[in-house]
């Protein structure tokens, strides 16, 4: 293969420049940009600081294409931010990295009826959606859209002789327009063949979005049949005002808060005010994050409807129902009768 040459251009050369020196990198300068071969590219990245790469303009070039001006113009055409290069290469590879990905479902169990009430779709990776998350919007959107699909699919496999319910994440940054939103989930499930009343969009990270949108979201898939749960509930203020104004059919507690429960006093008077709150209003409550037997007690004698946590399965592409019922009712019957 032929090696190519990297050029880079920066309105701070000086900077630049001091690095390449300091790490015994060879380059030539040609006023604001820099000449120098792939690997010393490579070896010298690291070293620069994320605030000297946020203006630079990054190309790669064969060194025939240096000697033809015409060839040598597309060059700096094809200029870049490392971000945008970053983000291309991998929305190349993005296929790939998806074909690998499956879709986890995770347990989340009925105190009162003692059986499995839903699963919460989990998307898994080699690698992990929450950085994919982070690369750009671009990328962001083509991962949710495709996580949420594939779990649609995959839940339609397996469980589609039950009544469990199907909990889908939403990432907020992609709620903006709530009738677009409602619409393509709900054309989306028709096409699946998958009722929208088996479906509960489970929603994070909303303290900083806009309230009005919300609502509208909100009453779009009750007039569709599809639930809406708030996640990470009691984790700050600003969350339960967004609670109170949304009025969501399920409230999922956060798991700091369900953490080790029954060692900090403080922790069970909030957590008793919120449930006792919630059911006042007819909202469903979920404790997310039971891994011990003491914290299920005390929220099944604090009144929680639903429980999801490692005490009762932990999230799988193939879950063993018959075994999460059957330990479901083993724990829940347990505690329910002292």
């Amino acid at each position: 293969m032929q090696k190519q040459i990297a050029l880079l251009y920066s309105p701070d050369p000086e900077k630049i420049e001091k690095v390449f020196i300091d790490n015994s990198i060879s380059y030539r300068r040609l006023g604001n940009v820099f000449l120098l071969q792939w690997e010393e590219f490579l070896s010298v990245l690291s070293e620069l600081k994320e605030e000297l790469l946020r203006d630079v303009r990054i190309s790669f070039a064969k060194p025939e294409e240096l000697k033809d001006p015409n060839k040598l113009l597309e060059v700096g055409f094809r200029a870049r931010t490392l971000d945008q290069l970053s983000e291309e290469e991998l929305f190349k590879n993005l296929s790939k990295i998806l074909r690998t990905a499956q879709s986890y479902f995770h347990a989340i169990v009925c105190a009162k009826s003692m059986k499995i009430y839903g699963f919460e779709a989990l998307c898994r990776s080699q690698v992990p959606v929450f950085k994919l998350f982070n690369v750009s919007n671009r990328i962001a959107l083509l991962v949710d859209n495709f996580c949420r699909e594939r779990a649609i699919y995959e839940f339609k496999r397996r469980f589609l002789r039950t009544d469990y319910k199907l909990f889908l994440n939403f990432h907020p940054k992609f709620l903006k327009n709530p009738l677009e939103n409602a619409g393509d989930l709900i054309s989306l499930l028709h096409f699946m063949e998958v009722s929208p009343s088996r479906v509960v969009v489970e929603i994070d990270e909303y303290e900083g979005m806009d309230l009005n949108s919300l609502k509208m979201l909100r009453n779009l898939l009750e007039g569709e049949g599809v639930l809406v749960a708030l996640d990470d509930v009691g984790a700050g203020y600003a969350g339960l005002y967004q609670l109170t104004e949304i009025k969501p059919h399920i409230a999922k507690l956060d798991m700091e808060l369900v953490r080790r429960i029954d060692q900090n006093p403080m922790k069970q008077s909030i957590a008793k005010a919120l449930i006792s709150a919630f059911k006042d209003v007819g909202i469903m409550v979920l404790a997310e994050g039971v891994e011990r037997e003491e914290e299920l007690k005390f929220f099944l004698e604090a009144g929680v409807d639903l429980f999801q946590g490692f005490l009762f399965a932990r999230p799988s592409p193939h879950p063993n129902t018959l075994e999460i019922e059957k330990l479901a009712y083993n724990l829940l019957s347990t505690y329910a009768r002292r």
